[in-house]
């Protein structure tokens, strides 16, 4: 056993990439549970396994205490010789080596297995709790009413919950899907991990991915306002007066932007130039709605703009998207008046 035992520590520490000292704890547990089972009685056992030459020692733990309840684990400190010792503390006791028979070491070599999967799952989890707030990529693996469940690699799912799908997003069971981590449930060593793709951050880490100079900060993201997989208006500045941050962001042809759009089930992306002058990020707002016009009220936090007739349509956009878009992105509420000053439309 003794032999077997540095084979195991030895080959998990290199099939898994496992810290050695880590998989000994282990195996001390391991051990622990293994000894306890050759018990009628429930007593506490203490394992303790030489690094270099494999040889174990077991030991039976008291705890010290006033009022004995378990006379099993307890000792009344009454009963102690040494008078340092303090009630809380423990008292050790060697005991025979016990002999493994066949079921016993099988045992012991299960528990090991599976406390070696749980450490490995346990580490794997640790790095994904790092990766909160980024962009994951899985395959669909089960689709609910409510949720959806995403493999993520690792003997790992990931939890996507109906207010967390883009509208009329529909999968089937193999799809490829990217998703942001936005939060961990942990229940009796039970971990849930949660995505989203209708949340903000998606976009905005999406972008980062694409666009270097996003992820450099030499572009920097003002605001973001979106209709998950419908349209999004995104407000930026660059840092580099010679870099022209919105070609930049759109890309060659188009090719970037329409990258992230394809990621989420063909959004239409209008990338927007901050401006502190509000009237002009207003206009901006607006594109591609041209404005002939604009007169702000700063007490209502209002805007009213002035299009041409045949550019209302444009103003306000399917369902009234473009103008509830633009004053979310701008934070100014914003009044459309046609060229003759009527049919006004108040958002």
């Amino acid at each position: 056993m003794n032999k077997e035992i540095l084979e195991v520590a030895e080959s998990v520490s290199n099939e898994k990439s496992l810290p050695r000292e880590k998989i000994f704890k282990t195996l001390e547990s391991a051990l622990e549970i293994a000894i306890k089972k050759k018990y009628k009685k429930k007593i506490n056992i203490k394992v303790y396994i030489n690094r270099k030459n494999g040889i174990f020692n077991v030991y039976r733990i008291w705890t010290i205490v006033k009022n004995v309840k378990y006379p099993e684990k307890e000792i009344n400190i009454k009963n102690i010789k040494n008078k340092n010792v303090k009630i809380g503390e423990y008292i050790k006791n060697k005991i025979k080596s016990i002999k493994f028979d066949r079921i016993s070491t099988q045992t012991a070599k299960q528990v090991i297995i599976q406390k070696m999967k749980q450490a490995e799952k346990l580490m794997i989890l640790k790095k994904i709790k790092k990766k909160k707030g980024k962009i994951i990529s899985g395959f669909i693996k089960k689709i609910n009413k409510n949720y959806t469940i995403i493999d993520i690699g690792y003997n790992l799912e990931a939890i996507l919950l109906k207010e967390d799908m883009i509208l009329k997003e529909k999968f089937k069971k193999g799809d490829k899907i990217k998703g942001l981590i936005y939060k961990f449930k942990q229940k009796n060593n039970k971990y849930k991990i949660f995505i989203t793709r209708s949340k903000n951050n998606i976009l905005i880490e999406l972008l980062k991915l694409q666009i270097p100079e996003i992820k450099k900060k030499i572009i920097k993201i003002i605001n973001i306002s979106r209709y998950p997989g419908l349209r999004s208006k995104i407000a930026i500045k660059s840092k580099d007066k010679r870099i022209d941050p919105i070609g930049t962001c759109i890309g060659i042809k188009g090719l970037r932007i329409q990258k992230i759009s394809n990621q989420l089930s063909g959004e239409k992306i209008d990338i927007i130039l901050w401006n502190k002058n509000p009237k002009k990020f207003v206009i901006n707002a607006m594109a591609p709605a041209k404005i002939i016009n604009i007169k702000k009220n700063k007490i209502n936090k209002m805007m009213e703009i002035l299009v041409k007739n045949d550019n209302i349509a444009k103003a306000i956009g399917k369902k009234g998207q473009n103008i509830k878009l633009a004053s979310k992105l701008t934070k100014w509420n914003i009044h459309i008046l046609n060229n003759n000053n009527k049919n006004k439309n108040i958002i």
